[in-house]
């Protein structure tokens, strides 16, 4: 079966008129619905089975390719989370029980804002690069095993997880991982982005296609045991620079109606303003509903200077009013 995109050629060719070069459509149709992969972090597969191995190193829970809730038989130990809005699917499986359910949590928005200060904290300690996960590979992996781990990361169904951050606080848990990956001319697109870990310059001269897909976050409440909601978000460093050959704004209902979040990172941002990003982030992929205050204030505490002169220039009534006003010409 050929990319899903091939199956526009047809409807294409009809919108062009005359006898247009279907060669040329089908490889311009393969490279745009590509770019939309990658940006939506899905590939959009027609159903189909497929076998996976978790590896996720004492992580509760793991990224997967979108599953389709009550496809699978029951596996002792693993439960599939339906997605918080496209709940026929899941992205994330929890793999490990959690600690005693928390008796209360906090709201969703406000998650959202303590996994941003954590993505933040990750950052700047330099826990997102791949120089960690050679790191962590060369503190936890004796020098013997770690042959035999790259022959089980060669293999294609084995997912491989690095933990970047675990913690749990405010009744959710969140965990950051990395996954790694043997590079090959077989190896599946699935939309995500990957970072080689071991060039000429680390080996000598030879080349190993060791690589680490793009850092997952996973936010989940921890009221329930399995739980019963898990927010996945993608984490994507400075250094990424995806061309873009159509406007933002034709394709972002696209994204953000089926895509994964994705958060960029840099050094220059504040703290507060990556918090904001995930909180709005969150709010633009259908997590939280447009009435919650705490967009306002997410937007108030990561742009004070812009708030302020908003509320000078319209006379708000007070910054919550102001950061409203901001929010909506974002």
């Amino acid at each position: 079966m050929g990319h899903w995109s091939e199956s526009l050629v047809d409807e294409l060719a009809q919108r062009v008129g005359g006898s247009p070069d279907r060669d040329v459509l089908n490889d311009l149709l393969g490279r745009a619905a590509r770019g939309l992969e990658t940006l939506a972090g899905r590939t959009f597969h027609p159903a189909r089975r497929t076998t996976s191995i978790f590896e996720p190193n004492r992580l509760p829970f793991v990224d997967i390719p979108d599953l389709l809730v009550g496809s699978t038989e029951p596996i002792e130990g693993a439960w599939a989370i339906p997605d918080p809005v496209s709940r026929h699917l899941a992205t994330v499986l929890q793999v490990l029980p959690l600690d005693t359910p928390a008796s209360g949590t906090a709201r969703d928005a406000d998650a959202f804002w303590i996994a941003g200060l954590l993505i933040a904290e990750a950052l700047h300690t330099g826990r997102l690069s791949g120089d960690y996960i050679l790191h962590w590979l060369g503190t936890f992996v004796e020098p013997e095993p770690r042959t035999e781990l790259f022959r089980r990361v060669m293999n294609p169904a084995v997912r491989f997880n690095v933990p970047v951050l675990g913690v749990a606080t405010n009744g959710w848990w969140f965990q950051i991982a990395r996954r790694l990956i043997w590079v090959t001319s077989e190896t599946e697109d699935d939309g995500r982005l990957i970072e080689p870990l071991m060039d000429e310059t680390r080996t000598g001269g030879e080349f190993i296609p060791l690589a680490a897909v793009e850092a997952i976050l996973i936010a989940a409440p921890m009221t329930r045991q399995p739980v019963d909601r898990a927010f996945a978000m993608r984490i994507w460093p400075e250094a990424v620079r995806l061309p873009l050959n159509r406007p933002w704004s034709k394709i972002a209902s696209a994204i953000h109606g089926h895509g994964i979040p994705t958060i960029t990172v840099d050094t220059i941002s504040t703290l507060n303003e990556i918090a904001c990003q995930v909180v709005l982030k969150g709010y633009w992929h259908g997590y939280l509903g447009s009435d919650e205050p705490a967009l306002a204030n997410a937007v108030a505490l990561a742009y004070p200077r812009q708030v302020e002169r908003i509320q000078r220039e319209t006379h708000a009534p007070n910054t919550a009013s102001a950061a409203a006003t901001l929010l909506e010409q974002l």
